[in-house]
């Protein structure tokens, strides 16, 4: 009886085994059907069509990336930012008191731009001998903040005066090519509000 029952114990335990054996095996070849299956792309080697006669700009950092796309990438067309500012103007500015709009005096002068980076300028002139540091996106400069923080009323930059503050922005117009600066200036003696026009020299 004894010896009856281990038999079967056997057939089971040797059932059991061929059955994982099965399993394994059957999952190794899985993985090696799977492995030599896949193959990594590799990408063509770049061509030109032919047809694409026009250039474009091709550097993400420039205004007129992707201008033309499709064509044939000329980074030689690039412009950036700050090459929409650079050079001298003569501007004229009106200042009026913010609350009121009460226009209060007009000024002119010689305004000049320098570019320090592609995207950063530095504007000497609007006040004298003062410097503006302004950023750059697009056909926008944003003076930078570089006095105040989030509790500030009064965040930007020193303007004429070590009681004023200022802030705002110069745009490049496209439609009359043209810069068109707008300043906000928070002093002891009130806000005001500094619109001018600058033209090329």
């Amino acid at each position: 009886m004894v010896k009856i029952r281990l038999r079967n114990v056997d057939k089971i335990f040797a059932a059991n085994s061929m059955k994982q054996l099965t399993i394994i095996l059957s999952l190794l070849i899985s993985a090696v059907l799977v492995f030599i299956s896949c193959k990594k792309w590799v990408d063509p080697a770049p061509t030109t069509d032919p047809r694409l006669t026009t250039h474009y700009c091709n550097d993400q950092n420039a205004v007129n990336y992707n201008w033309g796309f499709p064509g044939v990438p000329d980074n030689t067309i690039c412009f950036y930012p700050t090459d929409l500012f650079k050079g001298s103007y003569n501007f004229t500015d009106s200042v009026r008191i913010t609350a009121s709009n009460y226009f209060t005096y007009a000024r002119s002068g010689i305004l000049n731009i320098y570019a320090i980076s592609q995207t950063k300028i530095l504007v000497i002139g609007f006040c004298g001998g003062d410097t503006l540091r302004l950023t750059a996106v697009g056909y926008t400069a944003y003076v930078d903040s570089i006095l105040g923080d989030s509790t500030t009323i009064g965040r930007g930059q020193k303007l004429c005066r070590i009681q004023d503050t200022a802030s705002g922005s110069i745009t490049n117009s496209r439609v009359d090519t043209l810069l068109h600066i707008t300043f906000d200036v928070i002093s002891d003696t009130g806000r005001t509000t500094h619109t001018a026009i600058a033209k090329k020299i």
